[in-house]
C-alpha cells in the first residue's frame, strides 16, 4: 500500500474539496494508496475555515496531527533577519509529531508555509504551481499577469518537488493547454483595445482578477488542477512514476522536465467531470 502524507492549512473550502476528492479516489481504488496522516498547521478554534477542514478530516477517522503556526506567521509578518531559523524550529516540531508515520510522499495541498530544508529532507514533498515547467513563478495572480504581459500562447500547471526555494523544485508532472483560439481570441482583442488608451498596470489595478482574459485563463487552469493532483498521485501509487530527490523517474529514467499528463487530464475532465465550460 502506497502511503501518502497530507499537509494543509485548511484555509478555505477548496482545501476541503481537494481533500474530499483525494479521499474518494483513494477509497474507490482509483488511487491505490492511503493517507497515513493529515497534518494541519491550524489548531482547533483558530478560524472557522480551518475548523471545518479539521472536522472533515475527523469525519473520515484519519490520523490527524495539528501544530499551530500562529506564532510563526506573526513573525513572518515582521520579517526578522533570522526568519529561516524560526521556520526550521517550527518544522523540527512538526517532524517530531510525525516521526511515527511512514510515508513515501507528502502532498502539500493548500499548505501555506514555505518549508524549511529540514522538512524537505524529512519528506519528499509534492506541491502544485500554476504554470508549466520553466514558466512564470510567484503567486497564481502573478503568474496570470505575467502570461498576459508576455502574450503567451499556452499555459498549464505542474506538480513539483517542493524545496525551500519557492517554485524551484524539479517538475514531476504537468498539463498544458492553449490560451489562443475561439475561447480566448476575443478576450485578447478586447484587452488590446483597452491598451490603446491605458496601461496593463492600470488595468491590473482597476479590474484585477475580474479582467475577462485574466479570469478565463484562471478558470481553465483551475478546473484542471484537481485532475492533475489526483492523476499524479495515481501515477505514483501505481509506480508509473517514482519521486526522487532529483525529480520524477519513469521506466528507470529521470525525466528532468516532468511527465506530461495533458492527455490524461483532458480525458479525466471529459469522463469524470463532464468537460463543460
Amino acid at each position: 500500500m502506497f502511503n501518502f502524507g497530507w499537509f494543509s492549512s485548511g484555509r478555505d473550502q477548496a482545501a476541503i474539496e481537494l481533500f474530499e476528492a483525494a479521499c474518494e479516489r483513494l477509497d474507490r481504488g482509483f488511487i491505490p494508496g492511503r493517507l497515513a496522516f493529515v497534518f494541519c498547521d491550524r489548531a482547533s478554534g483558530e478560524t472557522p475555515a480551518s475548523d471545518r477542514f479539521l472536522a472533515a478530516v475527523q469525519a473520515r477517522d484519519l490520523p490527524l496531527v495539528t501544530h499551530s503556526s500562529l506564532a510563526l506567521r506573526r513573525l513572518i509578518r515582521q520579517h526578522p533577519p533570522d526568519l529561516a531559523a524560526f521556520r526550521s524550529a517550527f518544522d523540527a516540531q512538526v517532524i517530531e509529531k510525525l516521526r511515527d508515520f511512514d510515508v513515501q510522499v507528502a502532498v502539500l495541498a493548500g499548505y501555506m508555509l514555505i518549508i524549511s530544508p529540514l522538512l524537505s529532507r524529512a519528506f519528499l514533498c509534492l506541491n502544485l504551481h500554476p504554470a508549466v515547467p520553466g514558466g512564470p513563478k510567484g503567486t497564481w495572480q502573478e503568474v496570470m499577469w505575467q502570461l498576459i504581459q508576455g502574450e503567451a500562447r499556452e499555459t498549464g500547471a505542474m506538480m513539483h518537488l517542493a524545496t525551500p526555494e519557492l517554485d524551484a523544485g524539479p517538475p514531476v508532472a504537468y498539463f498544458r493547454f492553449p490560451i489562443r483560439g475561439p475561447k480566448f481570441d476575443p478576450l485578447w482583442d478586447r484587452l488590446a483595445g483597452k491598451l490603446h488608451t491605458t496601461t496593463l498596470a492600470a488595468i491590473r489595478k482597476q479590474e484585477g482578477e475580474n479582467e475577462p482574459l485574466f479570469a478565463q485563463i484562471r478558470r481553465e487552469e483551475l478546473r484542471r488542477e484537481f485532475p492533475l493532483i489526483l492523476l499524479t498521485l495515481k501515477s505514483l501509487a501505481e509506480e508509473q512514476l517514482k519521486l526522487t530527490r532529483a525529480g520524477a523517474v519513469a521506466q528507470g529514467r529521470l525525466i528532468p522536465g516532468g511527465f506530461d499528463l495533458t492527455p490524461q487530464v483532458e480525458e479525466f475532465l471529459q469522463r469524470v467531470i463532464g468537460g463543460g465550460g
